[in-house]
């Protein structure tokens, strides 16, 4: 009796043993599967976000067609998202692809200031350049110090103030302007659109700069208020130039505009403030491009410049830069 009790206690011991075992490796066979499903799930992911990226990337490679215009890019997006959808598969299940692009003319933001270019470079002369350009809008002069400071420290990559309020280094970028936008961020620039809105010009000030192009002012369409600031002119010496730069025809934008002539107008000494001005548009378009596949999206933007055949890209960044 003994030999048979102990026999079944062992057995139920084994018994426990075994199922202790099972569930053991149960466990690790549930944690290993969780642990492939989770290693596929971010190669499937991963796999989406290259493939996005490559579908953006297309997009740019469109822009570059020489016979396409900003308004065709729309339809040719329609048109090529609707070939890369052939053909794109997880196993057997079709997987969405299509991409959105949009190309913008930059000859409007050649007629602007570019802000980082300007306050990223001579400090003296950016100061310069605003104190004249908010004076003429007729800004009171302490507002326009005051946002000048703040607009310097917004950019620089360092912590401390250009000016006497520590204030104006809380809350700021140090770094250049990703959006025209967040100029409206800077402390003081409300008070110095508010008066730039109220004077006697009635000056919308956020709509006189960009944060795009090469950092060069055109002299083909920028307006006489950023001309004489941004050549350190006095008040009212650019409007002869503007006078006469629509040409007979008294058309701006036309073959008959006189640019180039018209410089000895501005200063007898315009050689040395022609590296900084563009006397020719150049037909330059900023394209964005981007590129869905399932769940994954990437962005790519990209300048492209199409003065020469084929265009060629100037610059281009992806999403992580290009953040709206």
């Amino acid at each position: 009796m003994k030999s048979n009790k102990h026999c079944a206690h062992s057995s139920g011991v084994a018994l426990i043993v075994v199922l202790w075992a099972v569930g053991l490796i149960s466990a690790a066979l549930f944690g290993l599967v969780a642990i492939l499903q989770r290693q596929i799930g971010q190669e499937v992911a991963a796999l989406q976000n290259a493939r996005a990226m490559l579908v953006a990337e297309s997009g740019i490679q469109m822009a570059l067609h020489s016979q396409l215009r900003p308004e065709d890019m729309a339809e040719a997006g329609r048109q090529l998202s609707g070939r890369l959808q052939e053909g794109w598969y997880t196993g057997k299940t079709p997987v969405e692809v299509h991409f959105e692009i949009e190309a913008k003319d930059m000859s409007e933001d050649a007629a602007k200031i570019n802000i980082n270019a300007l306050l990223l470079g001579d400090k003296a002369l950016a100061r310069s350049v605003l104190q004249s350009l908010f004076a003429g809008w007729e800004v009171n002069l302490t507002t326009s110090s005051s946002l000048i400071d703040a607009l310097l420290d917004w950019v620089d990559a360092d912590g401390l103030s250009t000016g006497s309020n520590s204030g104006t280094e809380r809350s700021v970028r140090n770094g250049p302007f990703e959006k025209i936008e967040e100029l409206e961020k800077v402390g003081g620039w409300a008070g110095m659109a508010k008066e730039a809105k109220e004077g006697s010009k009635s000056v919308d000030a956020l709509s006189k700069f960009t944060v795009f192009g090469a950092g060069k002012l055109s002299l083909r369409s920028a307006e006489q208020d950023l001309i004489e600031a941004w050549l350190e002119l006095g008040a009212g010496a650019a409007t002869n130039f503007i006078g006469n730069r629509p040409g007979q025809d008294g058309v701006l934008g036309t073959a008959d505009d006189v640019v180039t002539q018209g410089l000895p107008s501005l200063s007898p000494n315009y050689q040395s403030f022609m590296d900084r001005v563009l006397v020719e548009e150049e037909d330059l378009w900023r394209v964005t491009s981007t590129g869905f596949v399932g769940k994954a999206k990437r962005k790519v933007v990209a300048l492209i410049s199409r003065k020469t055949n084929p265009p060629q890209v100037k610059a281009r960044w992806s999403e992580e830069d290009a953040n709206p």
